[in-house]
């Protein structure tokens, strides 16, 4: 299990088995710096297995392991989420501890030690920059920053416990499908906002509870004008509201609010839009009789999937990406 993502740039796969846990011990330990796993008691003849893919701040992982380890990790920096198919899995940290089992999930503090006590499990992991969470939820609430943090290692219910699991199971299944829609900024920018947005849901944090006062004096049009300039001419790239309101000058929540009180909208809503219009350039301008794909189209502009580019598509257009394609 890896601590930390890797850094920007392509998708890196990684495959590791063996059915030799003393094995696995020595590439672990040797590998992963911050980790320490050791199996508990004699453990024969029994199986290990990893598939990660890495993307930029994110990393999706599944492991499985049919012998009883303990698995000790120095303080996290990376926000590490478990999702546990099958088995057990107890994490202490000195202070607070956690049982999770099969369909549930459990969120690893950051700025501490911690311990992991596994029974043959098979598990899902996603790590993730906490930086991405934090940006997520300052968009999306308008709290500051420095006052961002989760606040507990389970999910606020079953029924969140439950969303969470479908989540990590789909992005799981993301990453490992065909690996040309994970060569697009856009859709890996797409993925870690969906997982940025089901953390913020499913697990306690301060975003929750806090009240948030947005600026009382309304900002000049001069913000906004050079965040819809940016915007405009950045599209295609992955930026965040981070980007957008440096690019104006102004902080997010004083952005965020500026955008509703003088566009009706949000940052991301409008950047949302953008790229929706130059998808639908992009149609006129294609020749589908010389191999042009409307799901080609789709991953340039930020949609992992077809079925949810159409909908929205259609949604501004009036008509789908298909029949503007072949018009």
């Amino acid at each position: 299990m890896h601590q930390g993502a890797e850094a920007a740039g392509p998708p890196i796969w990684r495959r590791y088995e063996t059915r030799e846990v003393s094995e696995a011990q020595d590439v672990i330990n040797q590998s992963c710096s911050g980790i320490e796993f050791r199996p508990r008691g004699v453990v024969g003849q029994s199986t290990y297995r990893e598939e990660s893919v890495g993307a930029g701040p994110i990393l999706v992982s599944r492991v499985q392991c049919g012998a009883a380890v303990e698995v000790h990790l120095e303080p996290l920096t990376d926000l590490m989420f478990l999702a546990v198919l099958s088995g057990q899995v107890e994490t202490r940290d000195g202070r607070d501890g956690a049982r999770t089992g099969p369909d549930e999930a459990l969120l690893h503090p950051t700025g501490r030690p911690l311990t992991n006590i596994c029974q043959q499990f098979d598990l899902y992991c996603v790590n993730l920059d906490r930086r991405v969470v934090t940006e997520a939820a300052t968009e999306r609430t308008g709290i500051d920053p420095a006052d961002f943090r989760f606040e507990a290692m389970t999910p606020i219910s079953r029924e969140m416990g439950h969303f969470w699991h479908s989540t990590t199971i789909h992005l799981y299944h993301l990453f490992n499908g065909p690996p040309e829609p994970l060569r697009s900024p856009l859709v890996v920018g797409a993925a870690i906002d969906l997982v940025a947005s089901a953390a913020l849901a499913a697990f306690p944090n301060s975003a929750m509870t806090l009240s948030h006062r947005v600026e009382a004096v309304p900002l000049p049009a001069g913000p906004v004008r050079r965040a819809v300039s940016f915007i405009e001419t950045h599209s295609a790239e992955a930026i965040t509201v981070t980007h957008i309101a440096e690019a104006a000058r102004v902080t997010p929540r004083a952005l965020q609010a500026a955008f509703r009180r003088r566009l009706g909208t949000t940052p991301m809503a409008y950047l949302r839009r953008a790229r929706l219009d130059r998808a639908h350039q992009d149609l006129l301008g294609a020749d589908p009789t010389r191999g042009a794909t409307v799901a080609e189209i789709a991953h340039r502009w930020g949609y992992p999937h077809t079925g949810r580019f159409a909908a929205d598509y259609r949604a501004v257009h009036g008509q789908s990406p298909s029949d503007t394609l072949h018009t």
